[in-house]
This record gives structure tokens, sequence and C-alpha cells, in this order.
């Protein structure tokens, strides 16, 4: 039979102290991430307030069927949008709103559902405010932006940005329901590199 240790014998035992972990702190500091990329490519990105959550699934759907970006995709939906709107097929007329200062694209039964009077009882829970609802995309034409921005704006339109955007999804995905409006995927040209020592 073996001879145990005994561990209460303090004769042979030596201390064994863990490393500091502030020693190890200074050693390895956190390496830090580099933002240059998003500096430089800002102009690509998009983020818009109170866009219709139907719509911004839609474009996802179609996004994920293509495998291409979902910024592409309402990219080309807006631009066929807002041609359509340039050349006149696409009537983008405000109404005056009686509950906010700006105009507003929403028909009068679609404002009374948004912003119910005080009193009546509510037949359904709401899901909160469309304005809370925040999308942003990337791979985003900054040129678009631009444009959108200028027609929302109070020497364009006068109506909320979301409502423009949500107005011009709701045309281009009806045009793409349709077949009017085609999405075609396009191969990307990558780099090849080698694997590190000729590992397979």
């Amino acid at each position: 039979m073996s001879k145990r240790r005994n561990p209460f014998d303090t004769s042979n035992t030596t201390a064994v102290h863990p490393p500091s972990i502030y020693d190890s702190l200074r050693v390895a500091s956190p390496r830090k991430r580099s933002r240059q990329w998003e500096k430089e490519n800002l102009d690509c990105k998009v983020v818009y307030r109170g866009v219709e959550s139907k719509l911004v699934m839609k474009v996802k759907s179609i996004a994920a069927e293509l495998c291409v970006p979902q910024g592409e995709v309402a990219s080309r939906i807006l631009e066929h949008a807002m041609r359509a709107y340039e050349e006149g097929d696409l009537d983008l007329r405000p109404r005056p709103n009686p509950y906010r200062m700006r105009m507003t694209l929403y028909s009068s039964s679609q404002i009374s559902g948004v912003y119910p009077m005080k009193g009546k009882p509510k037949a359904r829970k709401s899901s909160g405010p469309s304005w809370r609802v925040i999308t942003s995309w990337r791979n985003f034409t900054p040129d678009l932006k631009r444009t959108i921005s200028a027609l929302a704006s109070e020497e364009g339109l006068n109506v909320p940005v979301g409502e423009l955007v949500s107005a011009l999804l709701r045309y281009g995905l009806r045009a793409h329901e349709a077949g009017l409006l085609r999405l075609e995927p396009v191969e990307k040209v990558t780099v090849m590199t080698l694997l590190q020592g000729g590992e397979e």
C-alpha cells in the first residue's frame, strides 16, 4: 500500500502564490480596434427613423434570397421609386397632419390609426409609435441618401424622412413583385490568397 500524504503536515510545503491579476493586465494590454474603415465609409450608411417594419422585413428577405447586402437591395428599390417620382409615375402629395407641424403622406384613415383620439377605447394594443423604429443600412449610395433627405426637407415635401422612405419602399416593392423591377445579383470579384506554410 502506498503511503498517503498527510494534509496537515506543514514541514515540506512550499508557498505557491498565483500571479497577480494586475501584473497580467500590465503585460497584455487590450488591442484597440481600428475604426478607420467606418470613418471613411460614413457616407455609405443611412439611419432612418419610422420606416414601416413590414417593408424593412421584405427588403431583408429579398436580400437573404439573393445573398446580397440589405443596403444594396434597399438602395435599388428606392432608386427605382425615385425615378418613378421624377417621371411622374409616383404621386407623393403630402397632406396636413392635425397632430404635427409637418405634412404627412398617410391618408386620414391611416393618421387616425397612428394617433388615436383621447377618450376612445383602444380596440387593440399598438406596438408603439412608428418613429421609435430605427432602420440602418450599409452599402447605400451617398447621392440617393442626399436626394431623399432633400426631398423630405422643408424645401421639398416637408414630411418625415421615415414616411417618405416607407412610401418609396412600398412603391418599389410592388414594382418588384409585379416584375417591373428586376434585382439580379452579380458575382463579386474577390482577391485570392495562399495558405500559410503550404497548409491545406
